[in-house]
């Protein structure tokens, strides 16, 4: 059923049409003016109008062109009288308008009415398919991009805020995130997470099974969730811990070469909306693209961080601390920067591994570097640089904050004995030289010869101490 606007100010006529109209299931508007017309096209939802063209000429079209500007979509049919002079007849058949000469008989009225509805039609197809193609031209360029990306980059956090930007272009939403599964303890990790309270919940975690994303990842399925009200998966703690109100989810597993990596959600389609399922195939054809980029960014940085790491310990191994000195110490000549580093060796090793076997001084080590790693933090760098020896680098510390974290680091040492968790115990204690940029070392070299003859000091001295090196 249409709803049809009649503009003319001779209302019997007027009733007339609309008595016809309503015969074929049309419902009619009727207004006199100008004004009404205006207020009836804001107001309501017009598929037609039918105008008196007499009542148009008689102000000079302008009725018309407001018709134009107030919805140019909206199909005009002219009923032209007689009484319409022959310029002005012309004028408005020479325009984009349909007409009916007066008098008409109610078939000719109703084939108007049906060829105007009818464009009213082809019109609000037309723009919808226009909408689609265009939708479907960001959808190919947002694969398109995905695809360069896997390409392009191994650096995971790169990959991950590009596939998901490109996700919010498609999919408008309040808040999104993507949970990377933690293969050690089996949980879900929030590895990105955007929105009002995304910082909030970064790193936290989710077991396998709880909430909507656990679910997920527990059944490898993709799910909506019209109403997390509604909805018993939906774990009501991130909300609480938040402030953040969850309406709605769509979420989708992370599946790479079979296995689960991780899940991708997202929350609360804008506009008050609720997800469809264009919206779950868009992310679930996303999620197949970035999957992909991102298990290969994964197992670069997995490659990557075994390259630096002392298998042992876990701690940065002699080749990164290398690096990662150089680095350090030639932006510290750049910006004017102090730079320290310390060197421990420990003492008594020897008697651990003939005492407890080199398995047990192993152990040791580990407990060693574990009591080290808790008191060193970004930007400093704690390695493990040979045998039971360990270098720690101090960007922009002055002698006097390495010396503080060294007597620290050497108590925490001595505190304690080791290997009590294999129900032993042997106690360990360390021998420290610091040096330091620029007061007593230039290059890297003589960093670490400072400090490694400040070391032996200390070990002809009795051990167990500090020692920063001379000038």
């Amino acid at each position: 059923m249409a709803e049809i606007l009649i503009v003319d100010q001779d209302r019997l006529f007027a009733l007339t049409l609309v008595h016809v109209l309503s015969g074929h299931h049309h419902q009619s508007v009727l207004a006199s003016d100008e004004k009404e017309v205006v207020s009836i096209i804001r107001d309501r939802n017009i598929d037609l109008i039918l105008v008196d063209a007499e009542l148009a000429s008689r102000k000079s079209l302008h009725l018309l062109k407001h018709l134009r500007q107030a919805n140019p979509d909206i199909p005009v049919v002219l009923s032209i009288s007689k009484k319409v002079d022959k310029d002005d007849r012309e004028q408005l058949r020479s325009g984009l308008y349909d007409y009916i000469n007066k008098p008409f008989g109610h078939e000719e009225l109703l084939l108007a009415v049906e060829r105007g509805l009818e464009r009213r039609r082809l019109q609000n197809e037309n723009r919808q398919l226009l909408g689609d193609l265009k939708q479907r031209i960001r959808e190919l360029s947002t694969f398109n991009t995905i695809a360069k990306t896997l390409n392009s980059t191994l650096n995971l956090k790169e990959v991950l805020d590009i596939v998901m930007g490109k996700v919010k272009e498609l999919i408008k939403a309040e808040a999104w995130s993507i949970l990377m599964l933690d293969e050690k303890t089996n949980e879900l990790v929030f590895e990105v997470a955007t929105g009002e309270k995304g910082q909030q919940v970064k790193e936290m975690r989710l077991g396998m099974g709880q909430g909507v994303a656990g679910w997920v990842a527990q059944n490898q399925r993709p799910v909506i969730v019209p109403d997390t009200a509604q909805d018993q998966r939906f774990f009501k703690g991130l909300d609480q811990k938040t402030g953040f109100r969850t309406r709605s989810i769509i979420a989708t597993p992370l599946m790479s070469r079979g296995r689960l990596i991780g899940v991708v959600e997202m929350i609360n389609k804008l506009g008050h909306a609720s997800f469809e399922q264009k919206d779950l195939d868009l992310l679930q054809t996303l999620t197949d693209h970035a999957a992909i980029a991102i298990e290969n960014a994964r197992l670069y940085e997995k490659a990557r961080r075994l390259a630096i790491t002392d298998d042992l310990t876990g701690l940065y191994n002699s080749r990164h601390c290398d690096m990662f000195l150089k680095k350090a110490l030639d932006e510290a000549v750049k910006k004017g920067q102090p730079l320290s580093l310390i060197f421990i060796d420990l003492d008594h090793m020897k008697e651990v591994d003939d005492t407890y076997g080199h398995l047990m001084g192993g152990h040791a080590l580990k407990e060693v570097a574990d009591r080290i790693a808790g008191e060193v933090s970004p930007p400093d760098m704690a390695s493990r640089y040979g045998g039971d020896e360990y270098v720690i680098v101090l960007p922009g510390k002055d002698s006097r904050q390495a010396i503080e974290l060294a007597e620290t680091i050497r108590r925490k040492i001595e505190a304690q004995p080791f290997l009590t968790g294999h129900k032993l115990s042997c106690r360990i204690t360390a021998s420290i030289g610091i040096a330091n940029y620029p007061e007593q070392a230039g290059s890297t070299d003589e960093l670490f010869s400072k400090a490694d003859q400040a070391m032996y000091q200390v070990k002809e001295s009795g051990k167990n101490r500090i020692k920063l090196s001379d000038k």
